[in-house]
């Protein structure tokens, strides 16, 4: 019976413990982190042991106390003068979670305060905002707060941890300006903005906006930044070729009908603008040109007389007004323009020539034409402007043939054959037409090359006699001054090309190499 009546005792006592607690204090903290558990006492028992507990408070129960503030994962301290009681638990495990009680020791019946802890993972945030940017530009992150907090500090950390965020805060609403870092808290329409300058790729990364909470977690929102060094994801691929144009069309939203647009030579976008080719605002730039179609939201920029070194990346842009600008790319591919095929031929003044074309069965009705320049552009009808050009037809055999009646030596030079007045590549043959012209002389005043050594001509030997050894009829003539070689004739064929031709083979049976001085250029 007295056994009875003890535990009946006890229990009430366990009883009058819980119901004398005075209210319940709610704590939240990071799963990994740390969280503070702090209570509050009446006057007169700052001298009194404090103590935190578990469970029914026995004294297996008991996990720290003020006699003994150190005690493997809690710390305690009590603040005498505010009346406050803090235990500090590190390496929080979601075995922590749950009722802890806080204990003031007295005779009698101590005093409670009940202590529901929460645990949360150390990560934020369900809902992350992406945000995109160029090297070289700013970047402005915007964080809501309810009006409640309108005087609370505000911070930018970069990380996922929200436990630590506030101890590596970038900036904070009492330091506004840190570097590349400035945060404005705008009051009136509870938000808070910060912004980033002189973004570099290391930028990248995940960030938080803090908000301080005195009595719970911190608030927080999240971004993800993604510092390009180049642009774009996408890039649209044009072909053309040389000496003609090409349009580069630029789609651009509705909202930015009457911003600035521009191009720009290669893939940076934090300097386009300043390395702008042309801009909307100057229509026209030498080879360049730009026409806006508002209606259709498009700009267009066109390249004439495209040579290869235009080939290479460009990027559309669109001024907003806002922290980077909107931009499109492209990469152009200027190739050479050529032809079916390429030949050289050589021909002889006053003789006649023929140069055959051919060109496809579909252009067996066309125009035929032979036109002489280093490029089309500045090419000029021979056949129409040349009696001695003659022009023939052959469709069976789908070419036709230019004859050359009695060739000149200014007709050497680049020549273009073809049936497509719109100069489509590969629908024309390139020639390369050299002349050479024959002349007949029984004197020789150029450098005449034999075994061993090579004589130029000069004032004093020109009158002189060129002695060289000749084989005919298997004998050897040696020619002596003033003595002339019987049966002789001389006949040299000269190429209009940056050297002379090989002398053509003399009577005597042998064969000189000759290299005209005039033609050998130092």
């Amino acid at each position: 019976m007295w056994s009875l009546q003890n535990l009946l005792f006890t229990i009430c006592i366990a009883l009058i413990c819980v119901t004398s607690a005075v209210g319940v204090i709610h704590v939240t903290g990071y799963l990994g982190s740390e969280v503070k558990i702090s209570c509050s006492y009446g006057p007169g028992y700052q001298s009194y042991q404090k103590y935190l507990c578990r469970n029914d408070c026995g004294s297996g129960d008991v996990l720290i106390t003020t006699s003994n503030p150190v005690k493997n994962k809690y710390r305690t301290h009590d603040d005498k003068t505010a009346r406050i009681f803090t235990t500090t638990i590190f390496d929080l495990h979601s075995t922590d979670a749950g009722k802890y009680w806080c204990g003031v020791t007295r005779t009698g019946k101590d005093i409670y305060t009940e202590v529901k802890l929460k645990l949360v993972p150390d990560s934020c945030c369900n809902s992350v905002k992406e945000v995109e940017s160029y090297a070289g530009y700013s970047v402005s992150f915007s964080c809501l707060y309810e009006s409640q907090y309108q005087n609370n500090l505000k911070y930018i950390c970069k990380g996922t941890r929200p436990s630590i965020c506030l101890q590596q805060a970038l900036i904070t609403s009492d330091n506004k300006q840190n570097g590349r870092f400035r945060l404005n808290d705008e009051n009136m329409s509870t938000k808070f903005t910060t912004k980033i300058s002189s973004l570099t790729q290391s930028d990248s990364g995940r960030y938080l906006c803090g908000i301080q909470r005195n009595s719970d977690l911190h608030l927080f929102c999240a971004f993800e930044l993604k510092v390009k060094d180049h642009c774009c994801d996408t890039v649209t691929n044009i072909e053309s070729y040389e000496g003609y144009s090409e349009s580069i069309n630029c789609p651009y939203e509705n909202q930015y009908q009457n911003n600035l647009k521009y191009i720009c030579r290669g893939n940076r976008p934090s300097t386009c603008l300043q390395r702008a080719l042309i801009t909307s605002n100057n229509r026209e730039n030498g080879r360049f040109s730009l026409d806006d179609e508002k209606m259709s939201r498009i700009f267009t920029v066109t390249i004439s007389s495209l040579t290869q070194s235009d080939s290479g990346h460009y990027l559309c842009g669109v001024q907003t007004n806002s922290d980077h600008d909107v931009f499109s790319a492209v990469e152009l591919r200027v190739k050479e323009w050529c032809c079916v095929r390429s030949t050289e031929i050589t021909g002889t003044v006053g003789h006649p020539l023929t140069l055959q074309c051919p060109y496809p069965q579909q252009h067996r009705d066309n125009k035929k034409f032979l036109c002489k320049g280093d490029h089309r552009n500045s090419c000029r009808d021979m056949v129409m402007s040349e009696s001695r050009f003659a022009l023939r037809d052959d469709i069976y055999s789908s070419s036709f043939s230019v004859m050359i009646t009695k060739l000149e030596e200014a007709d050497a030079g680049t020549y273009w054959c073809g049936s497509d007045s719109r100069w489509r590549v590969g629908n024309y043959v390139k020639i390369q037409l050299s002349v050479v012209f024959l002349q007949h002389t029984s004197t020789v005043a150029s450098t005449v090359k034999t075994p061993g050594k090579t004589v130029p001509p000069t004032v004093e030997n020109l009158g002189q006699t060129i002695t060289s050894t000749m084989k005919t009829l298997g004998k050897t003539q040696t020619q002596t001054p003033n003595q002339p070689i019987k049966d002789s004739a001389l006949y040299v064929l000269f190429r209009r090309s940056p050297y002379s031709a090989v002398i053509d083979r003399h009577p005597c049976g042998c064969s000189l190499q000759v290299e005209t001085s005039q033609s050998k250029r130092r």
